[in-house]
């Protein structure tokens, strides 16, 4: 089993804390209602510019809204792509600012 760090968020608690529609945030922030269903869904990581205005909006430090978390992937060996010795060859080469390992 490999570890994977995702991104997780608070957005929707602590727009409800405020009484804060998700088109009065969007608003706000000077994006789309769409834009905040999809970060609060987990399909859309916002960009520092939209973290930052989120935090000012929400009133809470940005990393306390956007948070790390681990999670545990099984391997597969019918999936190539997953197989130990492509993870090792991509260990390699990986870049030194990837922080995600």
């Amino acid at each position: 089993m490999t570890e994977k760090t995702i991104l997780k968020n608070r957005v929707k608690e602590l727009r409800a804390r405020l009484d804060l529609r998700q088109s009065d945030l969007a608003r706000e922030i000077g994006v789309t209602r769409q834009t905040i269903l999809a970060i609060e869904k987990g399909r859309l990581n916002p960009s520092i510019n939209i973290a930052l205005k989120t935090a000012r909006v929400l009133r809470e430090p940005v990393d306390y809204i956007f948070y790390l978390e681990n999670v545990e992937e099984t391997e597969t060996s019918s999936n190539p792509a997953h197989s130990p010795e492509l993870a090792r060859s991509s260990e390699e080469k990986a870049p030194i600012w990837d922080f995600a390992k």
